[in-house]
């Protein structure tokens, strides 16, 4: 009876650790946002660590071309916190972030969203 009664518990515990990925929880330019001024790094908060060697986030302006950013780096608890350098010069106008990590369990999430810097 103890073994099956371990074996469940230690099954439970597989299953759970299992399901943890990192999940987007928040960014620091919000979707749908108008910002008037533009934050040193874009920060998307995530649920779980991150793999910063395999994630990745571009800006993009409103033709869909991509911009140039700073070097990525992990902050935060555990590592959940990606931040990307931003020009503080940008220019007003319509921008999309469009987004991919892998959590360190190896699961991907991806996402896009879009906010506005206003002049």
């Amino acid at each position: 009876m103890k073994s099956i009664v371990s074996f469940c518990l230690f099954a439970s515990l597989l299953f759970t650790a299992g399901e943890a990925s990192a999940a987007l929880e928040q960014a620091s330019l919000p979707p749908q946002q108008e910002e008037r001024l533009v934050p040193a790094n874009l920060e998307l908060t995530f649920s779980g660590p991150v793999d910063l060697a395999r994630s990745t986030a571009v800006l993009l302006n409103a033709q869909g071309t991509a911009l140039p950013t700073g070097k990525p780096f992990l902050s935060g608890p555990e590592g959940s916190i990606f931040k990307v350098p931003l020009d503080p010069a940008m220019a007003p106008g319509d921008y999309t972030v469009d987004w991919r990590v892998l959590s360190m369990d190896g699961r991907s999430a991806e996402g896009q969203y879009r906010f506005r810097v206003d002049p």
